[in-house]
Parts: structure tokens; C-alpha cells; sequence
């Protein structure tokens, strides 16, 4: 992960990146079964809340690679998804963000 455009995201955006790059660790724990009723109920409920929001913005076959490259900081240069023009990649970032947070209830 590179930090040098931390700095500048938004305590908001560090928090729906940070959600998302701990996606992949939430979904070991709910299929491994390994955590309590209770934390199985919220790290599911975040997953699911994640994964709508972004099959809400990109197609299905793209929403886990997204969710990927938004927790891993994986910007155009990088990106495994080469169907898309770079302005409109990071349009969709952006729009993906900015749809977890409110699928979240972290922003209106």
C-alpha cells in the first residue's frame, strides 16, 4: 500500500478504504465460522453492506476487485481492470466510495 496519497483522503475515505481492505479477512471469519453470533452478525452485515454497494455502481464480476484495489490504495497504473478509460475508472472510485459510506450510514 502506498502512503503518499493518504495524506490526502478525508478521515471518511480512510475509513470505507480501511473497510474495505480488511473485506477479505471478514469473509475468511464468517465462512470459517470462527467468531461469535454477534461478530458474525456485524462483520457480515458490513460485507454484504460492501459488496450491494458496489454491484450497485460496477458489475459483479468487477465488485470484489474493486473493493480489492480500493483497500490495497491500487490506483489506474496498477489496476487489473483494464476495460475502462482512466478518467472513468477513477470516476467510479470515487462513486464506489462514495456509496459504501452511505450504504453504511456513514454519510446522507
Amino acid at each position: 500500500m502506498r502512503n503518499r496519497n493518504l495524506v490526502k483522503q478525508s478521515p471518511l475515505d480512510l475509513l470505507v478504504t480501511g473497510l474495505c481492505a480488511d473485506f477479505a479477512r471478514r469473509e475468511r471469519l464468517i465462512n470459517e465460522g470462527a467468531v461469535s453470533r454477534r461478530t458474525l452478525t456485524e462483520i457480515r452485515y458490513i460485507n454484504i453492506k460492501i459488496l450491494e454497494a458496489v454491484q450497485e455502481v460496477v458489475e459483479e464480476r468487477y465488485a470484489r476487485l474493486f473493493i480489492k484495489e480500493i483497500g490495497e490504495n491500487i490506483g489506474f497504473a496498477n489496476t487489473k481492470i483494464e476495460i475502462y478509460s482512466e478518467t472513468f475508472y477513477k470516476t467510479l472510485k470515487k462513486e464506489i466510495k462514495a456509496n459504501i459510506a452511505k450504504k453504511l450510514h456513514l454519510t446522507d
